[in-house]
């Protein structure tokens, strides 16, 4: 079946949607691009007869679903779903997919790794003891992980994937997590958010940013940090006070931070956590697990996807698998 696909771009990630409008095109589909929220929503004939939506950083609340009679499904092209109304959307039998290719979620969890190492090992204190002609400091900063309590919150599939990494590295694994889908690892345990904050060497933030997960690392859950702890996230950065994080480091309640994805993104030069020194903060701009591999994944896969609700079948990576039943009876024999 060939279907209208609706992009809405306003971020212009050419890098993921060029090849997936083409790959569309190709393959006889009709697709309208959006590169503004507002010259989106001013095209109500567009949203009339939209088989499939994609959206990335832009909000698709239930009104707006609602609004578009033809709808199977709402798409993000990468892992996150932020600013879709996933609870909207199971509610009006519409799946929500994503980019979860496995590309992506190894990338992620190597990157992760190599941020929780690359704070541990004080890595950028080393480069600055070349870059600067100093002699071997008295006292070094470096630490082993091996013997340390890694805190993951989130257990998705890139905490599983980092968990795995660290198996045989001799590090304890807490993991706050709502649910558990599947057995936890060996040497790992299930503890709650405050006991992983106030007995993790290294915290770092896994989960998805959803209304329950914004603001959930406020100030007051910060402070609960282990004296000379790390904390990484490769996450959202809306799910952390951003504020009382650059406080603790500035403090030196907790060693130095790891950071790849921000509240506002790009990060304001005036945000707390680029005021940071640099050997208190690794700061990349949400692009550290961003490989040649995972980005030449994700075209095909939302490709095969929209293929796949066009012909009442669900997306590769679904969201709300439980609605799978009722959305195929629903479309069954439409395609």
């Amino acid at each position: 079946m060939r279907g209208h696909i609706l992009i809405v771009d306003p971020a212009r990630v050419d890098i993921l949607y060029n090849p997936i409008k083409d790959g569309l095109l190709d393959r006889g589909h009709r697709v309208t691009r959006h590169l503004s929220v507002d010259e989106f929503l001013s095209d109500s004939a567009s949203r009339a007869d939209a088989d499939v939506l994609f959206g990335l950083g832009v909000r698709i609340d239930r009104e707006l679903m609602a609004s578009m009679p033809r709808l199977r499904a709402v798409m993000s092209p990468v892992t996150g779903t932020d600013g879709i109304d996933e609870r909207g959307a199971s509610e009006l039998r519409v799946l929500v997919g994503n980019g979860q290719v496995p590309e992506n979620t190894e990338s992620m969890a190597e990157a992760t790794v190599m941020l929780m190492l690359a704070a541990i090992y004080d890595l950028h204190g080393s480069e600055e003891v070349l870059r600067q002609n100093r002699g071997h400091p008295p006292q070094v900063a470096a630490r082993m992980i091996k013997g340390k309590i890694v805190g993951l919150i989130g257990f998705g599939q890139i905490a599983r994937a980092v968990a795995h990494r660290l198996e045989g590295w001799g590090v304890r694994i807490q993991i706050c997590t709502p649910r558990v889908r599947s057995p936890l690892p060996p040497a790992a345990e299930r503890v709650e958010l405050d006991e992983l904050l106030s007995k993790s060497d290294i915290v770092s933030v896994l989960c998805p940013l959803t209304e329950e997960t914004r603001g959930m690392l406020s100030a007051p859950r910060l402070a609960l940090l282990k004296p000379g702890a790390i904390f990484v996230n490769t996450a959202r950065g809306g799910i952390v006070d951003e504020a009382a994080l650059a406080s603790l480091v500035r403090s030196g309640r907790i060693r130095n931070v790891a950071i790849d994805v921000f509240e506002t993104e790009p990060p304001l030069r005036d945000n707390p956590l680029r005021q940071l020194d640099p050997s208190q903060a690794i700061l990349t701009p949400h692009m550290v697990g961003h490989t040649v591999e995972s980005i030449e994944a994700l075209p095909p896969a939302a490709i095969e996807s929209v293929a796949r609700v066009l012909n009442a079948e669900p997306p590769l990576y679904v969201r709300n698998p439980e609605i799978v039943p009722q959305w195929k009876r629903r479309w069954a024999g439409s395609s």
